[in-house]
């Protein structure tokens, strides 16, 4: 990906799909990475967490919740959550789709 390109279309981004039925678009910087996700309804996620990135998200459209460590929010349109490094989290949709975009630093290598 051309790091001198300073706008991006969703069509310079890395697609694919996971899970069967989960879409995401990954944009990856030298040191921050975006990731937007299209998830259907009635989606869980396993907990999990990461032990050297951190992340953040804004939900763009759609309900979900959410646990981080030992609290439990939902997530309406225009809402952010952050999963500090080591912190266990999961997220879930609701009887919607939803479209989240997810900010990683540094970015994950797993996902370039």
């Amino acid at each position: 990906m051309d790091l001198e390109n300073y706008f991006i279309t969703a069509k310079e981004m890395k697609e694919e799909i996971v899970e069967n039925d989960v879409v995401r678009r990954i944009y990856t910087g030298e040191n921050i990475q975006v990731v937007e996700y299209r998830f259907p309804a009635n989606k869980t996620f396993p907990p999990h967490s990461h032990s050297i990135h951190e992340q953040m998200g804004y939900l763009v459209s759609g309900k979900m919740g959410f646990k981080i460590g030992d609290k439990t929010h939902d997530l309406l349109p225009g809402q952010w959550y952050h999963a500090p490094i080591g912190v266990e989290h999961n997220a879930w949709t609701y009887d919607e789709p939803s479209v989240l975009l997810d900010i990683f630093s540094p970015p994950r290598d797993d996902l370039k």
